[in-house]
């Protein structure tokens, strides 16, 4: 199997089965919703319930404000939305994997397909991200680091550009990880027997790999720009034009992502030899896998 097979039969296999869009659509309504609650809860219970009256009747006084207690609210509110998208956008990649692995093996998956993967997969998948976003943590104590002591001490900026090539460094090994999601749900791999699976995938077959991230990346940044531009459109229009926006960017995404993720599904189950020999097509009118 070729790289554009990747991507025909990921096309064909989503355009057949296009429940895989609901566990990422979901996500995103869960996020956005959480979002508007504490968004809510955030606003009334720092600035008082009558804030938006104060607010359009001109009678809102910014030095009645606590800021200390506004500053400490906004820290709490932070965390909490930055957790739940984290935790929900685990739950929303090993159910969407878990549906792509069940479409590669010629299955029509519902989303109770999803939510099974979702609840056997989603904390090895968050263990997974934690040592990854580690690393990229450490890759910006390096390059923030170098900066701050070169500019203290007036020094040539040396640590500066060690810091930055540490962290481009460590940017490139998280590259090595891109397949520890799939090796979770489609190769049944522990936590730390995904990192080493992905690792080893990635360098079996550095070049296919690379050529698939770039055409990945080129069509998100080609998508980006789309809908940069319909959304400059759409806000001419008051209010209506920033939700039709919002609606418009989690429907592309919820399109995109999972494409996205079944085309990765595709080519490590290639890879891994886990794809059947001839897969059996299901017909349109057989029933979906429980």
């Amino acid at each position: 199997m070729d790289i554009g097979d990747y991507y025909s039969r990921s096309f064909n296999g989503f355009t057949k089965n296009p429940k895989l869009a609901l566990p990422t659509l979901l996500g995103y309504l869960v996020i956005y919703g959480i979002n508007v609650v504490m968004m809510a809860i955030f606003i009334f219970g720092t600035l008082g319930t009558d804030f938006l009256t104060n607010v359009t009747t001109g009678n809102f006084n910014p030095n009645s404000v606590d800021f200390a207690n506004l500053m400490q609210s906004f820290l709490i509110f932070y965390g909490v939305i930055a957790i739940v998208s984290f935790v929900v956008s685990s739950y929303m990649s090993a159910a969407t994997i878990g549906m792509s692995k069940s479409i590669i093996n010629g299955e029509m998956p519902d989303l109770g397909v999803g939510f099974k993967n979702g609840n056997k997969y989603f904390l090895k998948i968050i263990a997974v991200s934690i040592i990854i976003g580690v690393i990229l943590g450490l890759s910006f104590i390096f390059a923030v680091g170098g900066i701050l002591i070169d500019q203290a001490y007036g020094l040539f900026p040396i640590l500066t550009i060690i810091g930055i090539l540490l962290t481009l460094i460590l940017w490139i090994i998280t590259l090595l990880f891109i397949f520890a999601n799939q090796a979770i749900v489609a190769g049944d791999k522990s936590v730390f027997a995904s990192l080493k699976d992905s690792y080893k995938l990635f360098r079996e077959n550095i070049f296919d790999v690379i050529v698939v991230l770039i055409i990945n990346f080129i069509l998100m940044i080609c998508i980006i720009t789309v809908l940069t531009f319909i959304n400059m459109f759409l806000s001419i229009i008051p209010i209506l034009g920033s939700i039709l926006g919002l609606i418009l960017v989690i429907i592309a995404y919820s399109i995109i992502f999972p494409y996205f993720a079944l085309v990765l599904t595709y080519l490590y189950m290639d890879k891994k030899e886990l794809i059947p020999s001839e897969p059996e097509h299901v017909s349109s009118d057989q029933e979906y896998v429980e």
